[in-house]
């Protein structure tokens, strides 16, 4: 067995989603085993609904770029996270980035293991059948964290 790469989400955000996806589908396609765990808030990434709903959070995030310097204060001001998430969804269109949902596709595409967590899905009230179709079925951390150590080389990493 050669490597394979456990994603572990965490956020629901746009800015953590993305980064995830993009490492998982790209170690995919390179031949490596892939499954990302989606626990807590990360379950939303996988929710037929609340996919479409993503935003970026401005508040503890100096790295983002604006188009006009904004003091970190000033990030926590209403509006704010809206225009955040929009100007990343502009600038990813522009670049021609694939949103959230064609990554999420690409990855069910590649094979890469979508495992949801039964404990958090436990403790939002989630079903499976509130989950895009293809998700593998809700396991526990000892289930995904033996998917990642049974590798000749394993590699984990966190979002």
């Amino acid at each position: 067995m050669a490597t394979r790469v456990g994603i572990i989400l965490l956020s629901g955000t746009l800015d953590k989603a993305m980064p995830a996806f993009m490492l998982g589908t790209t170690a995919a396609a390179m031949g490596m085993e892939v499954g990302i765990f989606f626990s807590f808030y990360g379950l939303t990434v996988i929710h037929k609904e609340k996919i479409k709903n993503l935003k970026v959070s401005p508040i503890g995030n100096p790295a983002m770029p604006m188009p006009v310097p904004v003091p970190q204060i000033l990030t926590v001001m209403p509006g704010m996270m809206d225009f955040a998430t929009n100007m990343m969804k502009k600038m990813m269109k522009q670049h021609k980035i694939p949103s959230v949902e064609e990554l999420v596709q690409q990855a069910l595409d590649l094979e890469v293991k979508l495992y949801p967590c039964q404990t958090a899905m436990q403790l939002f009230g989630f079903k499976k059948e509130d989950l895009i179709d293809g998700v593998e079925e809700p396991v526990g951390a000892a289930t995904f964290l033996n998917f990642v150590n049974q590798a000749e080389k394993p590699i984990v990493m966190n979002f």
